[in-house]
């Protein structure tokens, strides 16, 4: 998957925001996940899909 400019120029936001943290990338079929990590702590997450969006981390709903 390419990704697209506004998605590139967020992946560059967060290397600047996040000075000195290791970008993790997973590619999927049809999507990248972006882990930010500082040192062995996770500090954003971020899913850039195929169809040019970018959706943040969202919390996960508790389990009943």
């Amino acid at each position: 998957m390419e990704l697209t400019l506004d998605q590139a120029r967020e992946i560059a936001r967060l290397r600047r925001y996040y000075r000195g943290a290791d970008l993790v990338v997973h590619e999927r079929d049809r999507d990248v996940i972006v882990e930010v990590r500082d040192g062995s702590r996770l500090v954003r997450l971020e899913r850039f899909a195929d169809d040019g969006s970018v959706g943040a981390d969202q919390p996960l709903p508790l389990a009943a």
